[in-house]
């Protein structure tokens, strides 16, 4: 009897030692999270789609549990609800929803699966127990931005192609005329609506309207590059928005306002892997320059030195948290803003 007792503990005691040395399947597999992305527009656009993709592959990278999916213009001949189903339904556990306009979907369908993780890319309140926020503070680099601008400005006007008037839009363009204004009072920001947050033609029309009414600097809020095109062949003085766009208008680009996805929706898949994504409070992820959610773009050789020295300046400021584009304001007023700063010069809003 206590020879057969040796014995077990002896091979007890071998097969601990080879698990130990080599890892038993269930020490080293790591539970899988399946993770999908909706993009609103094609990744090809070169802005805000391009610049998600590129977060979202950088997350995958950095985290060997995640398994990806995409979906490019998830709303194109589909219900956007039954979309978000279907991930669900096959076990995704994390979905990140990348535009405002997924907003209606996302509460109608979260509350039907609770174990999967719906994120609003752009969204202003919690829809659900299981849903959360995240975004840019990307009125910072506007602000920046628009520094750049006044600074640039020969004629006064600076041209502003934006998409459609929502809160996010309208803080963008107030930051850049917040930043227009302390270098150059008199200038102001003239607005053009496209209507859409994608239509390359309607966003090439209204850049060429800007420039033929006297704007020499443009900058934009919408998601292709069809204004960075129209800067380069006008050859006027240009400032990119989303993506870097000096690789489209390299003569003309002064800087650039710029998403970095990567830090939010990595912090985001390691909190719902982890399980502690509730801790976050209200489950917002709202990053600027100082978390690197949101970047300016190089200053081009263009920039005089004593401007490029001021917009650092003002850079290191925000990032230390010295200086508060809207001091006045708390998080939720900035995510309801309706008004324009008085130096801003906007046409007909589209219906």
């Amino acid at each position: 009897m206590m020879k057969s007792r040796f014995c077990i503990s002896v091979i007890s005691m071998v097969i601990l030692l080879l698990a130990s040395a080599t890892g038993s399947s269930e020490e080293v597999a790591e539970p899988k999270l399946k993770v999908a992305v909706l993009h609103i527009g094609p990744i090809g656009d070169l802005g805000w789609t391009y610049e998600g993709h590129l977060g979202a592959e950088k997350m995958a990278d950095e985290l060997p549990y995640v398994e990806l999916t995409e979906m490019e213009n998830a709303f194109a001949g589909s219900n956007v609800s039954n979309v978000l189903r279907g991930y669900a339904r096959e076990g995704y556990g994390l979905i990140f929803c990348h535009s405002y306009n997924f907003g209606e979907a996302i509460a109608e369908v979260a509350p039907e699966y609770p174990e999967t993780t719906f994120m609003w890319g752009a969204g202003v309140e919690k829809l659900a127990p299981n849903a959360g926020i995240y975004f840019g503070k990307m009125y910072e680099a506007r602000y920046l931005a628009g520094i750049v601008a006044g600074g640039m400005t020969k004629s006064g006007k600076i041209g502003y192609t934006a998409a459609i008037p929502t809160s996010e839009v309208l803080r963008g363009i107030d930051a850049f005329a917040r930043g227009v204004s302390e270098v150059n009072p008199d200038a102001r920001v003239y607005v053009e609506w496209v209507g859409d947050w994608y239509d390359p033609p309607e966003e090439r029309a209204a850049t060429q309207s800007l420039i033929d009414s006297g704007c020499d600097v443009i900058t934009h809020h919408t998601d292709s590059f069809a204004p960075a095109e129209v800067a380069e062949e006008r050859d006027v003085l240009f400032i990119g928005f989303g993506s870097n766009s000096s690789k489209i208008a390299p003569n003309v680009t002064l800087t650039g306002a710029l998403w970095n996805w990567a830090p939010l929706m990595i912090e985001i898949a390691k909190a719902v892997h982890d399980g502690t994504w509730e801790d976050r409070p209200g489950q917002d992820w709202w990053y600027g320059l100082e978390e690197d959610g949101v970047r300016l773009a190089p200053l081009s050789d263009q920039v005089p030195d004593d401007l490029k020295i001021l917009v650092e300046e003002k850079k290191a400021a925000i990032v230390a948290s010295e200086l508060e584009v809207f001091p006045e304001m708390n998080d939720e007023e900035l995510r309801e803003m309706d008004w324009f700063k008085p130096n801003v010069v906007t046409g007909e809003l589209p219906a």
